[in-house]
C-alpha cells in the first residue's frame, strides 16, 4: 500500500523533510553523542590514574647498590615531595655472581654483569608478583616537578595511538592507562635512533612541560629532527615512536609480557653485552616491541666526581664529589623536581619568628 495512503488511513500527516531531519538529530543527541562523550570521559578517567603514587603503573622500582644509602635517601626524599611511592631493588655486586649463573655468551666485567643482574631481578619481581606493568628507575635521576601531569598527557596519547598493530582490548580500555601492546616503554634513555625504514611511525603531541631547545641534548634534537620535529616545534612537542636504538636504562617501563621476553632474550638465551646495549640489539632484531618518549621524562642528576658512577669504577683523578647535590644539574627537563624540592622544603624559622614579632609590635602600636 502507498505510504501516503497509510498515513491518510490513520489520520496522520505525511512527515516533512524537516521533521525527518529533526528526528535524526534527536537520535544523534540521545544515542551517538552520549556514546562518544562516554568514551572520551572513560579515556580521561583512565589517564587520571597517572595522579596516583605509582603514575598508573603496578609499581615503581628503583635500583640502588646497598652501600649507596646517599642515593637512597635522595630518591626517597624526591619521591615523597612528588607524591610518589618507590620500591627498592638492591643492586648486585657482580663479583658475587657464580660463574654457573652467568648467561651464555656473556663476557662482561663484574660491575656491568651486576648491573644486568639487578635489572633482571626487577623483571623477575614483575613475574613473581603478577604485575601487569612496572616502571624501573635508576637511583641517580631527576624528573620534572609536573611528573603526574606529564604522564597523564602521555596516557591520553598512548590510548588508541597510531603506532599500535592491534586495537586495544576491553581490559586495556578499562585498566591499562598506557596500553599493553608494548614490551618496553623507554622514558629515560640518554640517546636514541629511529628505524631507517619506519620514520613515518611517529606520534607528535603538545606538552607544556617539554624542555626548551637550550635545555635539550643535541642527540635528542637530532633524533627529533630525523622524525620531522624541527623549528618552533622544538620546546613544545613531545614524540612517541617505536624504540630502535635507545641507550641507558635510567628509566623504562615494562609489561608482564615484556618481563618475560627480557628474561628470555637477555638471560635464558644468553647475554651479548651490557644490559642497555643488549636491549637495543634485541629491539633491532625485532624480538621485543618498544616505544620511546622524546625528550625523555627522566634524566641523570650529575654532581661531579666519583659519586656519579657505580659502574665505571673509581676515577682516582677525581674527588669523591665536586659540586654536591646543591650544585647538581640535569638536562632534558623543563622544571627539575630536585630544584623544586629545595624550594618546597626551604624555610627560615628564626626569620619567620622575627617577622611575626615585628607584626605584633606594629599591631600593638596601632
Amino acid at each position: 500500500m502507498n505510504l501516503a495512503l497509510q498515513y491518510g488511513k490513520y489520520g496522520l500527516k505525511k512527515p516533512t523533510l524537516l521533521a525527518v531531519v529533526a528526528g535524526l538529530i534527536i537520535v544523534l543527541a540521545l544515542v551517538v553523542l552520549p556514546t562518544r562523550f562516554s568514551a572520551k570521559t572513560s579515556k580521561i578517567a583512565l589517564a587520571s590514574t597517572a595522579w596516583n603514587q605509582t603514575l598508573g603503573f603496578g609499581k615503581i622500582f628503583y635500583i640502588s647498590m646497598p652501600y649507596r644509602t646517599d642515593r637512597q635517601d635522595a630518591m626517597n626524599l624526591l619521591a615523597s615531595t612528588s607524591d610518589l611511592k618507590i620500591t627498592l631493588i638492591n643492586g648486585v655486586d657482580g663479583d658475587g655472581i657464580s660463574p654457573k649463573a652467568v648467561p651464555d655468551k656473556a663476557d662482561l666485567r663484574p660491575s656491568v654483569l651486576g648491573c644486568w643482574r639487578a635489572h633482571a631481578d626487577a623483571w623477575r619481581y614483575v613475574l613473581d608478583n603478577n604485575l601487569e606493568t612496572a616502571l624501573i628507575l635508576e637511583d641517580d635521576i631527576d624528573w620534572d616537578e609536573n611528573i603526574h601531569q606529564i604522564f597523564q598527557d602521555l596516557s591520553l596519547q598512548m590510548q588508541d595511538n597510531k603506532l599500535r598493530l592491534v586495537k586495544p582490548t576491553a581490559h586495556e580500555r578499562a585498566h591499562a592507562p598506557y596500553g599493553l601492546d608494548w614490551d618496553i616503554l623507554f622514558t629515560g634513555q640518554c640517546l636514541d635512533s629511529a628505524h631507517p625504514d619506519y620514520r613515518d611511525l611517529v606520534q607528535v603531541y603538545d606538552d607544556p612541560s617539554v624542555p626548551s631547545r637550550e635545555s635539550t641534548q643535541s642527540s635528542f634534537l637530532d633524533y627529533m629532527g630525523s622524525l620531522g620535529v624541527t623549528g618552533d616545534d622544538v620546546g613544545k612537542k613531545r614524540l612517541l615512536s617505536p624504540a630502535y636504538g635507545p641507550a641507558c636504562t635510567m628509566g623504562y617501563a615494562i609489561t608482564r609480557k615484556g618481563a618475560q621476553r627480557l628474561l628470555l632474550n637477555l638471560s635464558y638465551l644468553g647475554l651479548r653485552g651490557p644490559v642497555d646495549n643488549d636491549m637495543a640489539w634485541t629491539l633491532r632484531d625485532g624480538k621485543i616491541r618498544g616505544y620511546s618518549i622524546t625528550p625523555p621524562l627522566f634524566s641523570a642528576w650529575r654532581v661531579g666526581g666519583q659519586k656519579d658512577s657505580d659502574i665505571d669504577g673509581q676515577n682516582l683523578d677525581q674527588p669523591i664529589v665536586q659540586n654536591g647535590n646543591k650544585g647538581g644539574v640535569s638536562k632534558n627537563l623543563k622544571n627539575s623536581a630536585r630544584v623544586a624540592m629545595l624550594q618546597q622544603l626551604a624555610m627560615d624559622n628564626w626569620g619567620d619568628y622575627e617577622k611575626a614579632r615585628i607584626e605584633v609590635n606594629i599591631d600593638a602600636e596601632g
